[in-house]
């Protein structure tokens, strides 16, 4: 199996951070190839440009994002680790999805129906939140998730998706981000098989 996981956190010091290397660990002790995209380490230009030179049937073609169409084409799985922010994924992540999951590369129409054509890949989505989960679920109705699985990968045809949301982060203790990040390697190093 190829892994791709797509990172965006700008503080290497983070708890996202302590997930990536969680991931890897994991990753790597169950022999799995696998690749990094650090949206802020590669300085991702995340503002999408059509105009007179530039059309938007064309995106599927930008030179600028080729080898990360080729790294998203190549991976049989994708792992996505990212805070979420405003109740939605960083500018640089959304940046990532709105030039690189275009019309002809992540999904098309056929007549009025969106055909995503990203199918057969699995993804994981690990995700930091500061609100409590029960706020996320209850109150907000976890509208974070719904965009993610829904309106963004589902839609490019990743439907076989799985969440693990890391919520109440900023009263969090060391000891429960400890175990969370246990479950982290534990899930990648034993779990992935069953994607």
């Amino acid at each position: 199996m190829n892994v791709l996981i797509v990172y965006a956190h700008p503080n290497p010091k983070s708890l996202n951070a302590a997930i990536l290397k969680e991931v890897e660990r994991g990753l790597q002790e169950a022999g799995y190839q696998y690749t990094v995209i650090d949206l802020y380490q590669d300085n991702f230009q995340p503002v999408l440009v059509y105009n007179d030179s530039i059309r938007r049937s064309e995106l599927k073609n930008d030179p600028e994002t080729a080898r990360y169409r080729e790294l998203v084409r190549q991976a049989d799985h994708l792992i996505f680790i990212y805070p979420v922010w405003w109740y939605g994924v960083p500018a640089i992540l959304k940046g990532f999805f709105d030039r690189l999951f275009v019309s002809g590369f992540a999904y098309h129409y056929e007549g009025m129906v969106p055909k995503g054509l990203l199918s057969g890949k699995s993804a994981w989505v690990f995700y930091t939140i500061d609100s409590p989960g029960w706020y996320v679920r209850l109150v907000r109705r976890s509208v974070e998730w719904k965009i993610m699985r829904d309106a963004i990968l589902a839609f490019c045809g990743i439907r076989k998706v799985k969440r693990f949301m890391f919520a109440g982060v900023k009263r969090s203790s060391q000891k429960r981000r400890q175990k969370w990040l246990e479950s982290v390697y534990h899930q990648v190093r034993f779990g992935l098989r069953e994607s």
